[in-house]
């Protein structure tokens, strides 16, 4: 998720509508610890061959700060971050990105805020070698950057192919005036954006912030598109038609969760899990403060559309989480502001 760090009433007012909440309930996770030392370390992806996890981290509360991309050996004890060294495009901002691995090439795509509310892009980094004892992550190089107008303010993406790119706006178009006017009356104008390998396209299906997305294929061959609906508290699936080349959506399914969900991510079983931030006055407090804490939900989604509350914390362990991710048995827990991931027993 993202906010403006502008103290404005407009974008409190707007917000406060959407769900607020009273005391929340503790539901723990065991043998929690902090991996520190990433400023705003908001979305993950992983190398589940290499056991690598991807940070993406950028301070948000500290106008004009440019942000970097860290790595962790998830087979390594300490867990330590390191920077991945590699040639950032200017004024990088990074926000969602998507980890693809097709026939062995790896390629991190990465939304970045050239200029906040202003310019956007997605950012493609390729790794040239592999990982190594020596160079944990492999080497890796920025080989293209995308945009287009109908990425308007993408929020998160999900890369199915090289030619295949999904990508969740929050707002529609226009600048900040523009996107508050769209949160106080609550207007759905945030599409999904499609990328097809040449073009750029809308799928429609315009949501009052759209958050987290997420591109699945079942084992029946079944393909899915899962979509968190900031505004509505839930997360909507579409089945995905194929029709003369072309992508079609059909009517989504609602799944209902308690709070607004963030990112999704998927494990090797199929099961979804997605974070949800509960209050929204408590998130837009804690955006401007560090100490005043914001309430974190995860759930999990089966394949079957059956959800189970795993983790349920008022803020004092981590606010405003943002995407959950598992690895052996482990879950790490990302969120939008302070600059440590969470890593608990799952």
């Amino acid at each position: 998720m993202r906010v403006s760090i502008l103290p404005t009433v407009f974008v409190v007012l707007g917000l406060l509508f959407s769900n607020c909440s009273g005391d929340i309930k503790d539901i723990p996770l065991k043998n929690c610890s902090k991996i520190s030392g990433m400023p705003g370390p908001e979305d993950l992806a992983i190398d589940r061959e290499a056991g690598l996890l991807y940070v993406s981290s950028h301070e948000r509360r500290i106008k004009d700060q440019e942000g970097k991309i860290y790595f962790l050996d998830l087979n390594s004890s300490p867990l330590e971050p390191k920077l991945l060294e590699v040639e950032y495009p200017k004024n990088f901002r990074p926000h969602g990105m998507s980890l693809l691995n097709q026939n062995g090439k790896y390629r991190l795509y990465v939304i970045s805020h050239i200029t906040l509310y202003k310019e956007h892009s997605i950012e493609v980094f390729e790794r040239t070698e592999k990982p190594s004892a020596k160079s944990k992550a492999g080497k890796w190089k920025h080989i293209q950057t995308l945009q287009d107008p109908l990425i308007t303010s993408p929020n998160d993406l999900s890369v199915a192919s090289e030619n295949e790119i999904f990508v969740s706006n929050d707002h529609g178009a226009g600048g900040l005036s523009t996107y508050l006017f769209q949160d106080l009356f609550r207007i759905s104008r945030a599409e999904i954006a499609y990328y097809d390998g040449k073009n750029w396209s809308s799928l429609g299906n315009p949501l009052y912030y759209g958050n987290g997305i997420l591109y699945v294929k079942r084992l029946d061959g079944k393909e899915y598109l899962y979509r968190a609906g900031f505004g509505l508290g839930a997360v909507l699936k579409f089945d995905i038609k194929r029709e003369n080349g072309k992508i079609v959506l059909g009517d989504p399914k609602q799944i209902v969760l308690e709070g607004g969900p963030d990112n999704l991510e998927i494990d090797e079983k199929g099961t979804i899990f997605t974070v949800t931030h509960p209050s929204v006055m408590k998130f837009l407090r804690h955006a401007s403060n560090a100490e005043s804490h914001s309430p974190t939900k995860i759930f999990s989604i089966s394949p079957d559309d059956s959800i189970q509350e795993i983790f349920s914390n008022s803020g004092e362990l981590i606010s405003a989480g943002s995407t959950a991710l598992t690895y052996k048995e482990r879950v790490y827990i990302a969120q939008v502001f302070n600059d440590f991931i969470l890593q608990c027993q799952l």
